[in-house]
This record gives C-alpha cells, sequence and structure tokens, in this order.
C-alpha cells in the first residue's frame, strides 16, 4: 500500500491534469491527517490512479511505522502538495 503510494507521488508530473487535481486533494488530506492511509488508498483504487493488487496472492499486511508514515507525508508535501 505504501509503495504504491510512494510510486504515484513519482510519477505525478506525468499525470493528465484531472488525475493530478484528484491525487493533490486524496494526498493532501492523507498528507493533514484527515483521513488514514487505508482511505486514502482506497479512494486512489477507485478512481484507477494506482493498480488494483492481485487477487490471487495472499501476503501479510507489513505494518507502517510512524516513521515511515511521516517520511511518506512529507514526501506528499514536497512533491504534490507544493507544485
Amino acid at each position: 500500500m505504501k509503495e504504491q503510494i510512494e510510486g504515484l507521488v513519482e510519477r505525478f508530473g506525468s499525470l493528465g491534469s484531472e488525475e493530478r487535481s484528484v491525487v493533490r486533494d486524496v494526498l493532501g488530506r492523507y498528507a493533514e491527517g484527515e483521513m488514514g492511509m487505508d482511505e486514502a488508498h482506497y479512494l486512489l483504487l477507485d478512481e484507477d490512479l494506482i493498480p488494483m493488487p492481485s487477487r490471487c496472492t495472499m501476503y501479510h499486511k507489513p505494518e507502517i511505522t510512524t516513521d515511515a508514515e511521516e517520511a511518506l507525508k512529507a514526501l506528499i508535501r514536497e512533491k504534490v502538495l507544493e507544485e
């Protein structure tokens, strides 16, 4: 989940203007603490901005540390919100 959001942030500049607007809104709300990572992830999935995970494989959802989540939010602020 975190890796998919990071990938989206890294390719933000190559998105169309409507997609950038949606990403900016969703990730901005996430970065400001208005929603959790799970909700942001599902909204981005619904908008087809990140790929749907394969349903045929099962994996353990790794726990995201507070430091890792804060680093992701800082990346979002730097690359998405300040553009």
